[in-house]
């Protein structure tokens, strides 16, 4: 008894005098705290052994560096649909514990290290992934944070420093929160109405002061959510923004909608455009949405100024980023008066929880700028695009994959392969393992588009049912309709 007790109080003392050797590559110690509930309970092992090692072995074996304070902010959501991508190559039941422990994974919790600039160390939350998953599954899903942590202050494993909630948009969820109402509806009324909602409070006082400077836009922003089917565009909508003489303090916005009338679709953004407000030096403050902007996926849209020259802005997944930069830029560098930059930031307020192309739109539109992204997205990489170009699948760095079936890999018997660049993979009697294979590849190493993508899955859909030359045939058929 008395050499059991030894031996295991001395595993407890050289696993705690192991723990205070151990150190970051700053040269402060780990900080333990929490550290078995973001590991979520041995969830790398249980990825590990739930399908053959060479495939779910390496999966679990990702999972704690996903976890770590210094981990890309993605890194947890990338793992996860990798996970779910390699089970649609498994059985029903294991894929479906797969695609269990994917979802449970995209919740863990990461590891942040307190803030030891304050005195006590203030706790931190960890960023949030800024990009859609690739899976359905993970749509939505985020990573869990310590309760304890202070609810304002993120650790950015990229600057290794804190920030506030608020002043990057990885400090909320992707897509929501925090984001101030708009001011005036996304969606232009059937009939004439006008709405005024006040930006900030104003003192009355005006005695001895200026006539506020009214600026009045009309324009014909595209339709909000709808393509516009009929071959007309969205009612003219007005934006009147009044400030003070001096264009500092913005009082009232008010948006009108004019009745409808039959117009042309709108074409794409002209390089020059025009537009009754004053840009100062600067002449296009528009934006564009559209795919592979700065080495993105082509299935990937984002936004960015038309103009990089005069607003050198980064893209990004969050539209308000690039459109509050360009309003501090007409400001700033270009020197537009105090009137334009209150236009750009009413527009800015009035777009908020407007997505897509049609936010780029409503924003051009506010400044006086024709766009229609909403209809037909930028080219890739930017610049003006087309409908052909925008209803065109494209393979990138893939040929168009077909499936053959024949006799292949030495078998004796018929079985179903992929064909085409890109696409190497064994034969197979299931033509489904192929078919998923194909489709899994044209959204990973292709990085095709999402009419590409789009075309993939709706190829696999067309299989159903078939079998032999049928199946290949109604694949090939499908996944090339819009080449």
């Amino acid at each position: 008894m008395f050499v059991k007790s030894s031996l295991i109080a001395l595993a407890v003392a050289t696993s705690a005098f192991s723990r205070m050797l151990l150190v970051e590559r700053d040269g402060r110690p780990f900080y333990p705290r929490r550290f078995g509930q973001e590991q979520c309970g041995g969830i790398g092992g249980e990825i590990g052994s739930t399908c053959n090692g060479a495939i779910c072995g390496v999966l679990g074996g990702r999972v704690p560096g996903t976890l770590l304070a210094g981990a890309a902010e993605c890194a947890q959501q990338d793992l996860a649909d990798d996970i779910i991508d390699a089970s649609k190559q498994q059985d029903a039941a294991t894929a479906a514990k797969m695609v269990a422990l994917a979802v449970k994974l995209r919740q863990c919790e990461k590891n942040t290290p307190p803030d030891f600039t304050t005195n006590p160390p203030a706790l931190r939350n960890s960023v949030f992934c800024q990009k859609q998953p690739r899976n359905q599954q993970l749509v939505g899903l985020n990573q869990a944070q310590d309760p304890a942590n202070d609810p304002d202050l993120f650790f950015d494993p990229v600057t290794k420093a804190t920030v506030r909630k608020g002043a990057q948009a990885n400090t909320s969820p992707l897509g929501g929160g925090g984001v101030a109402a708009p001011v005036a509806s996304s969606t232009v009324a059937a009939a004439p109405a006008a709405t005024t909602t006040p930006v900030a409070a104003v003192d009355d006082n005006t005695a001895g002061c200026a006539p506020p400077v009214t600026v009045t836009v009309t324009s014909t922003p595209a339709a909000a959510t709808i393509a516009d089917t009929t071959g007309t565009c969205a009612p003219p909508t007005t934006v009147t923004v009044t400030v003070d003489a001096d264009g500092t303090d913005p009082k009232e916005v008010s948006t009108t909608a004019a009745p409808p009338a039959a117009t042309s679709q709108a074409a794409a953004t002209p390089a020059a455009p025009s537009s009754a407000l004053d840009f100062g030096s600067c002449t296009n403050p528009a934006v564009e949405f559209g795919p592979a902007f700065e080495g993105r996926k082509l299935s990937e849209n984002s936004f960015q100024p038309q103009n990089k020259n005069e607003f050198p802005q980064a893209s990004a997944l969050n539209g308000q980023i690039v459109l509050n930069a360009i309003c501090n830029i007409l400001n700033d560098r270009c020197k537009a008066p105090a009137a334009t930059v209150a236009a750009c930031k009413a527009a800015v307020t009035a777009v908020a929880n407007v997505v897509g192309g049609a936010k780029a739109d409503q924003f051009n539109a506010a400044l006086g700028i024709t766009s229609d992204f909403a209809n037909v997205p930028a080219a890739p990489g930017g610049g003006p695009g087309s409908a052909a170009l925008a209803s065109t699948a494209n393979f990138n760095k893939c040929d168009v994959p077909t499936v053959e079936f024949g006799i292949f890999d030495g078998r004796t018997e018929n079985s179903f392969a992929p064909s085409g660049n890109g696409f190497v993979h064994g034969s197979a009697l299931n033509g489904n393992i192929i078919t998923q294979f194909i489709c899994d590849r044209v959204k990973s190493d292709c990085n095709a588009n999402t009419v590409a993508i789009n075309d993939c899955t709706a190829a696999i859909a067309a299989t159903q049912g078939k079998t032999g030359q049928a199946f290949a045939d109604a694949f090939n058929t499908a996944v090339a309709q819009n080449v």
